[in-house]
């Protein structure tokens, strides 16, 4: 791999660990802005794919039929936390549109939020397929196919209407004819593609009608708390649209200035994530030093220790 290098882990003055990686910046209109690394290979979409599959509840009149509300719109564009709030709202969509929870093929998933994953237990109660994190996802895959009217069995499938559908329309918004599928942690199809077509998706993000409204409006109910894509939101006021992703993987949108950004760490780590954004977004002066100071603080680049004291940093090194 043509990778390079993005953050050292320092311990005192001598590196003990190196982040490598990938990064791209795109136009709304298709021009390249910047480039790091290797960003013609392909990368595995995966939770990076739920504004664009949510962007498809809108697109196919799903959301205008069911009256899928912004807050609703919110949980299935993230990867939530399994919260009250957040299983009451799908729970209700599943209730308008005549599904339950045991139509949702997401499996089952102890809630992300450690708050609601304890409430859970200290009732004696099991998780159920909506404190998955993709549970709103699925959902509105099970509302578009009420809508179009398609079997809601084996709907995760690749070959179902709905997931070709879906494929096709993210190919509109990347501009790719070519798209690799291959099985999600949630049991629907994640895409493969290139960190190029993955900054153009996001760059084209906020032409998708209600779809980064959403996101902006409810950065906690579309994520969590102190979850780097909701941070990432908070600190700027929604002026960045953002989604994180596994395997070191995240992207955002600025819709105000049309670019969208895509950033791949190589080895997966996610600790890397928030000081390489932070400081490309400083660089290209998507982030105010205030809203710069308030990023490291909610992700520190120290390495402390229990004394109090530092051992070393997480150093930048673009």
């Amino acid at each position: 791999m043509n990778d390079v290098e993005l953050l050292h882990v320092m311990r005192g003055d001598h590196i003990e660990s190196v982040h490598r990686g990938s990064l791209a910046i795109f136009g709304q209109s298709g021009k390249l802005i910047h480039a790091l690394g290797e960003p013609i290979q392909p990368v595995w979409l995966r939770s990076i794919a739920k504004p664009f599959q949510a962007g498809y509840v809108v697109e196919s009149g799903t959301a205008e039929r069911f009256a899928i509300t912004q807050e609703e719109l919110a949980v299935m564009c993230g990867s939530h936390g399994g919260t009250a709030e957040q299983v009451a709202l799908m729970r209700g969509v599943l209730e308008r549109i005549g599904a339950s929870v045991a139509d949702l093929h997401c499996g089952v998933s102890a809630p992300l939020d450690r708050k609601a994953a304890e409430a859970l237990a200290n009732r004696g109660e099991k998780p159920t397929a909506l404190h998955h994190p993709c549970s709103g996802k699925h959902t509105g895959m099970l509302a578009i196919c009420r809508a179009m009217g398609w079997d809601i069995e084996a709907y995760e499938h690749a070959e179902h209407p709905l997931q070709i559908a879906i494929r096709e329309y993210l190919g509109q918004a990347t501009g790719s004819t070519r798209i690799a599928v291959a099985l999600d942690g949630c049991s629907v199809p994640t895409f493969g593609l290139s960190l190029y077509a993955v900054a153009l998706a996001f760059a084209r993000l906020s032409a998708i009608p209600r779809i980064p409204d959403a996101m902006r409006a409810h950065p906690v109910l579309m994520s969590g708390q102190r979850r780097m894509d909701t941070t990432l939101m908070q600190v700027t006021g929604g002026r960045i649209v953002a989604k994180d992703g596994s395997e070191g993987l995240f992207a955002l949108c600025i819709p105000e200035a049309g670019i969208g950004l895509a950033l791949k760490i190589s080895d997966g780590s996610t600790r890397a994530l928030m000081p390489v954004l932070g400081e490309v977004l400083a660089r290209y002066g998507h982030l105010s030093p205030e809203e710069h100071d308030r990023l490291r603080a909610a992700y520190p680049t120290a390495i402390p220790i229990h004394t109090g004291a530092n051992a070393g940093e997480l150093k930048v090194v673009i």
